[in-house]
């Protein structure tokens, strides 16, 4: 059987976009395969959440399979789309859904069973799962049906009752099709690789998994489709991080001869660039917004934030701004000059200086007291957020905050200040990742390079005088593994825990418990942060729901 796969970039609730995205590939592959398979809600994009509670959103859906079921007349292949389905029994009201259409005809509907609610997940609150076979016959061959979770029933600690690959090995399927929409982040191809080429072999199938592509808000789909024979080995792997269709004869069960190919995965830096790029690139075409502003303040996170910035849009759309005030460094302004003349991007000076005296005396003025320390550093953050959003105003152009993961774990960031912004593209990566990928960076762009003295320059906040960021916290490598212990500790790789533990040896209970102690206070702060792109297995947000006012002692 000769399959197409359809690996596609869809936004959430653009039915018409998303259609039209679909008869393209109908249109050109239609007559080219048997089958052609697009990806887990393809139609409405994943997750629609509570669009799916608007009146007529589903019916308008209807409306768009319709035409496709029109158009699929035309041609001879058969078409498997993910769709919303009605529940017309019990339960809530809807199904994650699948459907087989062939010559105009939906000839076979399957819905989702296993929902998952972990992590980002939250589809049981509107899907009822399946109860349904997975299984149906189409021009001689027995197709297996999986959507996504399907197929990790059995993946601790998420353990469901209904195991829908036991039900498929039970159907003895002559090809497994499995639908995904599969979010990016570290170690996941590694999991998705293991866990469907497991399944092909305990089906003994064939098994083609089609992924989608491309960032929704702060999640990212690589994509990374592949095709597996009934031993388990690769027969194909689609591109990460980028659309691609592709066709190919699926081996028969018997079928000894097939080309093998190694079903790749990507080290983790090379995972943040190529997602952090996508995630931007979406967010800003997704949304509407004709460019990116950022502001430049000499150091590490703004620097990789602006070149990541130019390469997701182009230089011309993105400006940048230095704000300088009696405490900048003159080394800061300069590498921010020479940053911006390396890529090629506009840079602002506006200084600070005097509106920051104003607000000190005016402060004075009113409350009989000068402003002192923590009051004094966080009025200059703010004025500088309020620049960037005066620029964004002006010009409709989006703030990129800059943030990393370290400092927003511990609340090291000011509220309307350096946390301003539509979107946080370092948000998820902790600060020895950020020096990882500048260095990554360089290495690829030496034309565009970021200055080697922002990479080697000790970090500060510079908003005191000699100030550096070791003064307020743990080293970043002592932080950042005591950050992912407490904040991933369950999820990350065995290797990762290994060298987290050789540093930790070193590390007091006091330090420890301190560092905790801040993460538990700064939910506040993270919860008017702006979206962050999601890299990491638990990431803040959706990701990882704590209460703001709740207290738990760390016994």
């Amino acid at each position: 059987m000769k399959v197409t796969l359809a690996q596609l970039n869809y936004r959430i609730g653009d039915l018409a976009g998303n259609c039209n995205k679909i008869a393209d590939v109908i249109q050109q592959q239609g007559n080219q395969a048997d089958l052609i398979v697009f990806s887990e809600l393809c139609i409405t994009g994943y997750y629609p959440l509570d669009l799916l509670d608007k009146p007529d959103f589903i019916a308008n859906q209807d409306e768009y399979i319709e035409r496709i079921k029109k158009l699929s007349e035309q041609y001879s292949a058969g078409i498997i789309i993910g769709f919303v389905d009605r529940n017309t029994f019990s339960g809530k009201p809807y199904h994650n859904a699948l459907m087989l259409i062939e010559s105009g005809n939906s000839c076979f509907i399957y819905h989702k069973k296993l929902l998952p609610t972990y992590n980002i997940f939250s589809e049981a609150r509107h899907f009822e799962p399946g109860k349904i076979p997975g299984v149906c016959l189409f021009r001689g061959h027995r197709l297996g049906f999986l959507i996504c979770e399907d197929g990790w029933n059995d993946q601790a600690p998420y353990h469901y009752d209904n195991n829908p690959v036991q039900d498929l090995a039970r159907e003895k399927p002559d090809l497994i099709l499995a639908i995904n929409s599969s979010p990016s982040n570290t170690g996941k191809q590694e999991e998705r690789v293991l866990r469907f080429t497991q399944i092909a072999k305990h089906c003994h199938a064939p098994l083609v998994y089609v992924n989608q592509t491309g960032a929704n808000d702060d999640i990212v789909y690589d994509g990374a489709s592949f095709v597996c024979d009934g031993e388990g080995q690769g027969i194909l792997q689609l591109p990460a991080f980028e659309e691609h269709v592709a066709t190919l004869m699926i081996p028969d069960k018997a079928d000894k001869n097939t080309s093998v190919v190694s079903l790749l995965s990507m080290d983790n830096t090379t995972l943040y660039y190529q997602q952090l790029i996508m995630g931007i690139r979406d967010y800003v075409a997704k949304c509407g917004f004709p460019g990116i502003v950022v502001g430049s303040s000499g150091g590490i996170d703004s620097a990789l934030t602006i070149a990541l910035a130019k390469l997701a849009i182009g230089a011309d759309k993105v400006t940048a701004i230095t704000m300088p005030s009696r405490f900048s460094s003159e080394g800061s302004l300069q590498d921010s000059k020479a940053l911006c003349h390396n890529l090629s991007i506009k840079l602002y000076t506006y200084s600070i200086d005097d509106e920051f005296a104003l607000s000190l005396q005016s402060f004075s003025n009113v409350f009989k007291e000068p402003a002192r320390g923590l009051t004094a550093e966080n009025i200059q953050a703010r004025i500088r957020g309020r620049v960037l959003m005066e620029y964004s105003n002006q010009t409709g152009y989006l703030v990129l905050s800059t943030g990393n993961k370290s400092e927003l774990s511990v609340g090291y960031a000011t509220l309307y200040g350096d946390m301003c912004g539509g979107l946080n593209a370092l948000g998820d990566l902790y600060k020895m990742q950020v020096y990882a990928l500048a260095n990554y960076y360089n290495k690829l762009h030496p034309e565009a390079a970021i200055p080697q003295e922002i990479i080697d320059k000790a970090p500060s906040a510079e908003l005191a005088e000699n100030q550096q960021d070791s003064d307020s916290l743990p080293e970043y490598p002592v932080l950042d593994a005591i950050l992912r212990k407490y904040i991933e500790g369950d999820l990350i790789s065995v290797n990762e825990q290994q060298q987290d533990s050789v540093i930790l040896q070193q590390v007091s209970a006091e330090v420890i418990a301190d560092v905790k102690k801040r993460v538990d206070r700064a939910e506040f702060k993270r919860r008017q942060a702006p979206p962050i792109i999601r890299l990491q297995r638990r990431s803040f947000g959706m990701g990882r729901q704590l209460p703001i006012s709740g207290s738990y002692a760390h016994w």
